[in-house]
């Protein structure tokens, strides 16, 4: 497939409600289960959310994300990661990362371990980029 310069609208929209609604229900049933059990589901959880979020949006065009370290550069680097780097956020000479101004601050070579609050949030901040920089 070649790539994507934009996505229409509604699919931006049904991103953002599909996952704030997963998030929602991962609160209402961690609420309810042991702690233990919560924190070692947690991570595979949104580790493996942040790559549906991704795909989503996979084929969107690198130059018009930029590479200037935004939320759209960290999903992107966080996918990889999850998927073909053993769970270890990668390094990308093309991108300029900065983890003290990424949301989930994580530095090449940190093993990926989010959490729903850290996911939640660079979820928003990731469709608010997609709806700036793609939305038809």
């Amino acid at each position: 497939m070649l790539g994507r310069s934009s996505y229409p609208a509604a699919q931006i929209a049904a991103a953002r409600r599909e996952f704030a609604s997963l998030a929602a229900g991962w609160r209402v049933v961690s609420a309810q289960s042991e702690p233990r059990a919560v924190a070692q589901a947690e991570v595979q959880m949104f580790n493996q959310m942040v790559v549906a979020l991704d795909a989503w949006f996979m084929h969107r065009l690198r130059g018009a994300e930029g590479k200037d370290g935004n939320p759209m550069n960290e999903v992107r680097l966080l996918a990889a990661g999850v998927t073909t780097h053993g769970g270890v956020f990668p390094s990308d000479p093309t991108i300029k990362w900065k983890p003290e101004s990424s949301v989930s601050g994580y530095r090449p070579g940190d093993a990926i371990a989010l959490t729903e609050e850290v996911f939640s949030r660079l979820a928003d901040v990731f469709l608010h980029g997609i709806t700036a920089k793609f939305s038809e």
